[in-house]
Order: C-alpha cells, then sequence, then structure tokens
C-alpha cells in the first residue's frame, strides 16, 4: 500500500475511534485500539487538528472530533434532508408529467444527479444516480449555473470549456450570460436538443430560506412531448419546486410533504 493511502487510512481509522460514548480520547488511548505506535499516532493527531477534524481539549489533554468533522456530518445530513423531501413530489411530478423527474445540484463544474425517478413510457430520457452533466447545457445544468454567485459564474466561463454538443448548445460566453439572466428572471429553464438529439427538459429551483440554491428540479423527455404540454409542465416544475423548498424550511419536513396535486397529463 503507498505511503500517502495508508496515512489517510489512518487517519480515517483515528476519526472512526470516536463515538457517542466516547467523546474525548487521549493520543495514548487512540494509539492503544490501532495499535499503532505513540509518537506515530501523535503526527497523525497533530495533522487532523491543523485540518479541524480534531480538537484539542486543554484542561486534560484529550481531543474530541473538531468543526470540519461537523460540517461534512452537516453536509451529508442536509443531502438526506434534500432527498426525502424530494421524493414524493417527484414521483407525483413523474405521474403528472409521465416523464423522468431529475433531481441534481452542482458538483465543481458540473450538474450532478442526486436522484432520479424514471418515466416508465417505452422511450424515456434515462439519467441514473451519479451520473454528471455539463454545467452550460441543458436545462438542469442552466438552471443551476443561473442561481450561483457572479463570482462562480465568472470562474467557470474562464476555465470550463462551453463544448457545443449539438448546433443548439450555447457556446458563446456572452449568450449564455444573458440565457442565465433569463433564467433568473423567469425562475425556470427550458432546454430542447441542447445536449442530445430528440432530448428536451423544463427545470426550477429549490431553495433556502435566504433565496440561495439548493438544487434544481427538471422534468426531461422527448421533445415531441415535452414541447405539447410545456407551459403545463413549466407550471407543474415550478409548483413542485416551491413546495419542496417549504418542506425543506420545516423543521420536520417529512410531516408536511404533500403531493401536488395538479391536472394529469395524457399518456
Amino acid at each position: 500500500m503507498r505511503e500517502s493511502n495508508l496515512s489517510l487510512k489512518k487517519g480515517l481509522d483515528i476519526l472512526r475511534c470516536f463515538s457517542f460514548d466516547d467523546q474525548a480520547l487521549s493520543v495514548q488511548e487512540i494509539s492503544t485500539r490501532l495499535n499503532i505506535p505513540l509518537s506515530t499516532t501523535y503526527r497523525y493527531v497533530e495533522t487532523l487538528e491543523e485540518r479541524g477534524f480534531l480538537t484539542r481539549n486543554s484542561n486534560d489533554k484529550t481531543y474530541k472530533l473538531g468543526y470540519m468533522v461537523f460540517q461534512i456530518g452537516n453536509t451529508v445530513f442536509r443531502h438526506m434532508r434534500l432527498i426525502d423531501a424530494a421524493i414524493p413530489h417527484m414521483k407525483s411530478l413523474a405521474s403528472l408529467s409521465g416523464e423522468t423527474v431529475l433531481l441534481m445540484m452542482v458538483s465543481g463544474f458540473k450538474a450532478l444527479c442526486i436522484e432520479s425517478i424514471e418515466s416508465d413510457r417505452l422511450i424515456r430520457l434515462s439519467l441514473k444516480r451519479g451520473a454528471s452533466l455539463p454545467l452550460h447545457a441543458g436545462a438542469p445544468s442552466k438552471l443551476l449555473l443561473a442561481y450561483q454567485s457572479e463570482s462562480f459564474i465568472d470562474s467557470f466561463l474562464g476555465h470550463a470549456s462551453l463544448t457545443r454538443y449539438t448546433a443548439q448548445t450555447i457556446t458563446n460566453p456572452q449568450d449564455l450570460k444573458r440565457e442565465l439572466g433569463r433564467i433568473r428572471e423567469e425562475g425556470f429553464a427550458f432546454s430542447s436538443q441542447e445536449v442530445d438529439l430528440g432530448d428536451c427538459a423544463i427545470s426550477a429551483p429549490i431553495l433556502d430560506e435566504s433565496g440561495n440554491l439548493i438544487a434544481g428540479l427538471a422534468v426531461a423527455g422527448p421533445i415531441e412531448r415535452i414541447e405539447e404540454y410545456r407551459e403545463r409542465i413549466i407550471l407543474w416544475v415550478k409548483e413542485i419546486a416551491s413546495k419542496i423548498s417549504n418542506d425543506l424550511r420545516n423543521t420536520e419536513p417529512a410531516r408536511s410533504q404533500t403531493p401536488f396535486n395538479g391536472e394529469w397529463a395524457p399518456k
């Protein structure tokens, strides 16, 4: 095993020593539990402390989990709450539209799919959890980019390549900025054949109490079906994204979820 991988493994093993019953441990206790030399344990612990993963109690020289662990845990909890709050509404939206419904988040300069409810139709758009899309093309991606800070957008345009996937892909930075402004103004994004020929999508933002973006909700499918019910789907996506936003603001979102009850689209 490479030295760097071994060090990472030992660092993670140290963090796993802490639990509800063992919230504070001395270096000696960690060394004994993991069968690591005391001097080596000190080096690992000092590095974890420098990075914020451990914090030292000056009174008894024990260590506790640091703020970085809390920050990471809070991020995971937030994502779990998001998915738990979104799934009932995503299923409702999939039933209403008859199309695939996606839950997307920004990951670096990509749009990451964190949940997907696929259409049961024979011809459908499919995007698995964990799949990523370019951040400049397609309604789910453009929606996410539109609600980022100006500094993020400028950094993206300065570093990312605006690859042309089809004739409809926006590859000019100024054109893309105008499109992002329109999306923010109207509160939704629309795309037609920007990534793959024949695909169409509509997306709306899920926002926190301060109006900051949490994620994007999208309906995607064949262009003929999405275009036929375009205005209706725009309404549904915006309404349901708003309901998910409201559920996330509630301290107990699971109890407040009432799936949107709109008019059924012909299948």
